[in-house]
């Protein structure tokens, strides 16, 4: 395991469903899902350290989308983690990533309104446009709180309060 201390860390946070693709690739990869077909894509990181609420995801409801709070998506989808050094030269702050992703300032702003919407603040938000494989990075999953685990071997029942 690392011995870089947590708080000396940022991290990239998704649903526990999306450790079987990141396992298999070995890599935690770029993407630019939701943006333009042009830009760049990037691989986003959050110097939250309890969880970037960005990531927390939307579900189809009988009345519409419905976005989900922390509780359920933690009971829903199971939350991980993984954290890079915060002094990683691979790491852009955000304003700069918009500049490399060629994401435009409009569309900089409407993005930074929403994530202050949904909690986030956007001077959090960390990327880099490389590919990272999974042996540099220090991986978690959440039950009561943040633990650490081997992502390969990974098989606690991500709800197990321990």
């Amino acid at each position: 395991m690392n011995t870089i201390p947590i708080s000396a860390m940022f991290f990239h946070y998704a649903p526990l469903s999306y450790l079987p693709r990141i396992v298999e690739s070995g890599l935690l990869l770029p993407s630019n899902a939701g943006g333009a077909n042009d830009e760049i894509p990037l691989l986003w990181f959050s110097k939250n350290q309890t969880w970037e609420p960005t990531a927390t995801k939307s579900q189809m409801t009988p009345s519409g989308i419905k976005r989900l709070t922390f509780k359920e998506q933690r009971e829903l989808f199971g939350c991980i983690r993984f954290g890079l050094p915060r002094n990683d030269k691979r790491l852009i702050d955000w304003r700069t990533a918009c500049k490399v992703a060629s994401i435009s300032k409009k569309e900089r702003l409407l993005m930074e309104s929403v994530g202050r919407d949904q909690g986030a603040n956007p001077l959090d938000w960390f990327a880099t446009v490389d590919s990272i494989q999974l042996t540099e990075l220090h991986f978690q999953f959440l039950t009561d709180s943040w633990h650490d685990a081997d992502p390969v071997d990974f098989k606690v029942s991500p709800y197990a309060t321990s």
